[in-house]
């Protein structure tokens, strides 16, 4: 059975906007009891006309809590973001085993996850293998299978 074994996320935070609050919204992607292993990093660099732009990226590592994120993650997901992310899942995971999502940072910040339909977002990858290889078409059943209990659950 396929496992999460990392879980990256990254957000810009741009000039007009508090770089604390960014780094929450990071956060905030990961369940309440992960957080404290979540290892979060900031960098400075020059954005487009030379304005500065502060990159947020945060990872954390391990089965046990990149499943629970996982599990968290596709929780949190309203009924028709789930349905969104199952439709188009041959393209978001890649032939490596990694999941790629797109969250509103906005959204992030007051504590809800829902997928991303504008460009303010927390990018992240999830990286799943199973044993010490993956088969591609066994993570998207994996998946499928925890958005399917995930629906399940919520009703």
């Amino acid at each position: 059975m396929p496992t999460v074994y990392r879980v990256e996320a990254r957000a810009h935070s741009r000039a007009t906007e508090v770089v604390d609050r960014v780094v929450a919204a990071v956060q905030n992607v990961f369940p309440d009891e992960a957080r404290r292993r979540v290892a979060v990093e900031t960098r400075t660099v020059e954005g487009h006309g030379g304005i500065p732009l502060v990159i947020v990226t945060a990872s954390l590592k391990g089965e046990d809590v990149g499943n629970r994120t996982f599990e968290y993650l596709a929780n949190e997901l309203s009924e028709g973001d789930r349905i969104w992310l199952d439709s188009t899942l041959d393209r978001r995971v890649d032939q490596k085993c990694v999941l790629f999502l797109r969250v509103d940072k906005q959204q992030a910040y007051r504590g809800q996850i829902v997928l991303a339909a504008g460009p303010d977002i927390i990018s992240l990858q999830i990286h799943f293998r199973n044993g010490r290889k993956c088969k591609r078409s066994q993570v998207i059943a994996f998946i499928r299978n925890v958005l399917a209990l995930t629906q399940h659950g919520a009703q």
